[in-house]
């Protein structure tokens, strides 16, 4: 385990992301202790309730920070941004706000989520069966590789919702699949970390020395990540 850098929390908006993480941290504890979101939960609907915890955070309301959800990643440019509005990518999660920045009018933060599984189950209401290695794949393919691809921001975080089993264990599923596909050198390092003592953050190191940001969040009720275990 190693310390989470210095870079994390010290990069360009900084100030503004560290804002955003305690948002996420406050509204994802909220969630959990409510005990609404099982195994059985989406992506989709995960994100959906963590972002109004967000919103009904009275620091948000304070510092006019909203969030929304599956926001359409438009190119710049009026026409181009027309011509493929259809086929443009949507992220999950997008925290803005105002006069955080001298360079830029507004701030963004973006965050796309992923669920993860670490064992298989069936679902209740179409009886199908999880399967965790396929999860951990796209987690690969349309998490790390769409940052990768140029699809999201680079400086996008990515979440992963870890709804059975254990965070190191969700993280070294993904990382069995990334040794498959010959790309071991990419694995994702879990980082220390104390000023989010909820959250769960690694990186991950790819081509071109480019750097992914992960942030994991466990609701597996019975076997949750506990922050003060030692790692």
């Amino acid at each position: 385990i190693m310390r989470l850098s210095n870079r994390f929390v010290n990069d360009a908006s900084s100030s503004f992301k560290i804002v955003c993480l305690g948002l996420l941290e406050a509204a994802y504890t909220k969630v959990l202790a409510s005990g609404v979101v099982t195994r059985e939960w989406d992506e989709n609907a995960i994100s959906e309730v963590l972002v109004g915890r967000i919103n009904d955070d009275s620091s948000a309301i304070a510092k006019h920070i909203t969030a929304i959800t599956e926001k359409r990643l438009l190119p710049k440019g009026l026409a181009n941004a027309l011509a493929s509005v259809d086929g443009a990518y949507r992220i999950d999660i997008n925290i803005g706000g105002f006069g955080w920045s001298k360079e830029e009018y507004r701030t963004t933060y973006f965050m796309e989520a992923k669920n993860l599984y670490c064992n298989g189950f069936i679902k209740k209401g179409n009886k199908s069966k999880t399967s965790p290695d396929k999860y951990a794949q796209r987690y690969i393919n349309t998490g790390i590789d769409n940052l990768l691809n140029g699809h999201y921001p680079l400086n996008t975080l990515l979440l992963g919702y870890v709804l059975e089993g254990t965070v190191h264990e969700a993280v070294k599923l993904v990382n069995k699949h990334l040794a498959e596909n010959l790309r071991r050198a990419e694995r994702i390092v879990i980082r220390k970390n104390v000023q989010f003592p909820d959250l769960k953050f690694a990186t991950s190191n790819h081509q071109k020395t480019v750097s992914i940001e992960h942030c994991f969040l466990s609701f597996d009720h019975r076997r949750r990540y506990n922050p003060h275990q030692k790692c």
